[in-house]
């Protein structure tokens, strides 16, 4: 019991559904903004009523490009050609909760909870310093979340679709995230 180690919540990009990498290797912070949509208005009566009409999440990601990442070259491709259309911005994100650091997974199989989501990417710039290639990123949230379990072994993530019930998963709009 207690906090949860920050390693314990991983998110893996592909851009092919069958190559993975993990995200965060070269930064000390990792968050997805969930950029809230909310407004507070006050009537003439004097109430006041508060409205979130949703999220748009996104992440931006310091990247330092490696060769042996599988998102290197679809990464290095927007980069290099500007690309915005969906054939090569086009992939999908895995986050989960697991039972145990993801640097660990590489000996031990990790279980949790997460979701996929399907995602578009955006090439913030690319060079960097003298530490490393960089080729920083934002991942932009381009549909519903499908909630499931996530299993890592080898450092390799498996995502099963289904909420922990069994039962579609709902988001605010009451569309089923699992469709």
């Amino acid at each position: 019991m207690g906090k949860i180690l920050r390693g314990r919540r991983a998110m893996w990009l592909t851009f092919d559904n069958k190559e993975y990498t993990c995200l965060g290797k070269d930064s000390d912070d990792l968050s997805i903004d969930t950029n809230p949509d909310t407004e507070t208005i006050k009537n003439v009566q004097g109430e006041t009523t508060f409205v979130n009409n949703g999220y748009t999440p996104s992440m931006s990601n310091e990247y330092i490009a490696r060769e042996e990442d599988a998102i290197y070259e679809p990464i290095q491709y927007i980069a290099d050609n500007l690309a915005v259309d969906d054939e090569h911005t086009s992939a999908t994100m895995i986050v989960a909760t697991l039972d145990i650091e993801v640097k660990d997974t590489g000996t031990t199989t990790a279980t949790g909870t997460g979701y996929s989501v399907p995602v578009k990417i955006v090439v913030d710039n690319d060079g960097g310093s003298t530490s490393g290639y960089a080729i920083p990123f934002t991942i932009n949230e381009d549909g519903n979340r499908t909630q499931g379990s996530v299993s890592v072994a080898n450092k390799v993530p498996t995502f099963t679709a289904g909420g922990a019930s069994g039962t579609p998963v709902q988001s605010e709009a009451g569309k089923s995230l699992s469709d």
